[in-house]
């Protein structure tokens, strides 16, 4: 029966390329991890896609920058800030786009936001009323004006999970707080002037040319087991021994993408995105470093039974903050399934080693003294 449902997705997801064909799109944020697989799909559907981007360098570290894909040369590039009005107005009324899908932000994860709260708080929150702002004020109007939103934005969960008009919206870090004024602005502005927004809450999203390694999970474990000399134990903060968490391969987030931007019954509505699995922090780290043990085997058996026996280290985090992660987030993605039929296409297992994959090949390009931009999806 899954597999059943499975096909009649992808069957539906071709259908739409004709759809898209030769729309316009303006993708915010498009030099970024999501952005970039967005923007990929809808060229690949024969749209006029537009990436903005406050850094559109050509060495910036981007999918969008990979010659052996060749996007950027598909692409319209526009260097601009979302949290500039008057720019946002000039370039959403001058192209008069059909799709609008915002991933902008300073910052996506809440240890560098509580560094910066009103970089913060400027580009989660004022970035996208700049763009719903442009959108009212402009003679033409998109068809849908979309929302990346997070989990975040439930705050601590009392239940076994999140529902869109159920759960409560407490989200009290920076980066929860400026999330959630946006996605409560999303709804605003399309009941007071009915402009075509619709909101996803987006679990934990994985999948390659992710280069966050700051700050994300499986980036930064792929840095500490790749990108040395000899692999290192990915690091569990202590305060996260207990978090629970969903995750979710970015090609399942892009075609619940494409699907709610092609119904017009989702026009006004927030969804949430569940993940294809809910594990502990723990837990996926350890899947992560069997899983990568299993890549390097059939490269270096020596460098594979070096990432097992480093396991994953236990550390205590250096000057916390008093505003500690949520323990648990569950997103119940039933909403989405009924207005769109979304279903994974994707098996998490699989999923996660092409990721990994994908990470590997990267560390060894470096290595061998490549640009790391030249990559393969895997």
């Amino acid at each position: 029966m899954l597999q059943e449902f499975r096909d009649s997705n992808i069957t539906k997801l071709r259908q739409l390329q004709e759809y898209f064909h030769a729309k316009k799109i303006l993708i915010t944020g498009g030099f970024g991890f999501v952005g970039g697989h967005v923007a990929q799909r809808l060229l690949q559907c024969g749209a006029e896609v537009t990436v903005l981007d406050i850094d559109t360098s050509t060495d910036r570290l981007s999918m969008i920058n990979c010659p052996r894909l060749g996007l950027r040369e598909q692409l319209n590039v526009v260097e601009a800030d979302v949290t500039d009005k008057k720019s946002m107005c000039e370039i959403i009324d001058q192209y008069r786009f059909h799709y609008i899908f915002h991933f902008a932000a300073y910052a996506s994860v809440i240890e560098k936001a509580l560094h910066a709260p009103y970089d913060t708080i400027m580009a989660n929150t004022m970035g996208w009323i700049n763009v719903l702002e442009a959108c009212r004020l402009s003679a033409h109007k998109p068809n849908m004006i979309f929302l990346s939103s997070t989990d975040k934005v439930y705050g601590e969960m009392d239940g076994d999970s999140y529902f869109e008009h159920l759960t409560p919206l407490r989200g009290i870090g920076v980066y929860d707080s400026a999330k959630l004024a946006a996605d409560v602005f999303s709804r605003t502005y399309h009941e007071a002037f009915q402009l075509p927004t619709v909101t996803l809450r987006m679990c934990n999203i994985f999948g390659p040319y992710d280069f966050n390694s700051e700050y994300r999970l499986l980036p930064k474990a792929m840095q500490s087991i790749f990108g040395n000399p000899e692999p290192m134990a990915p690091e569990l903060y202590f305060d996260a021994i207990e978090h629970q968490r969903d995750y979710l391969y970015v090609d399942e987030l892009v075609n619940a993408i494409i699907l709610l931007a092609h119904s017009n019954v989702c026009r006004g509505e927030v969804y949430n995105l569940a993940g294809g699995t809910y594990m502990s922090t723990p837990a996926m780290l350890r899947t992560i470093v069997e899983l990568a043990a299993g890549v390097e085997e059939a490269m270096d058996q020596q460098r594979a039974q070096a990432i097992l026996d480093n396991g994953i280290a236990v550390k205590v985090k250096a000057n916390a903050s008093t505003i500690h992660a949520i323990t648990k987030q569950h997103l119940n993605g039933e909403k989405l399934v009924k207005d769109t039929a979304f279903q994974p296409a994707h098996e998490f297992l699989d999923s996660l080693t092409k990721t990994i994959r994908f990470y590997r090949e990267h560390y060894q390009l470096a290595k061998e003294g490549e640009n790391h931009v030249h990559l393969l999806a895997g």
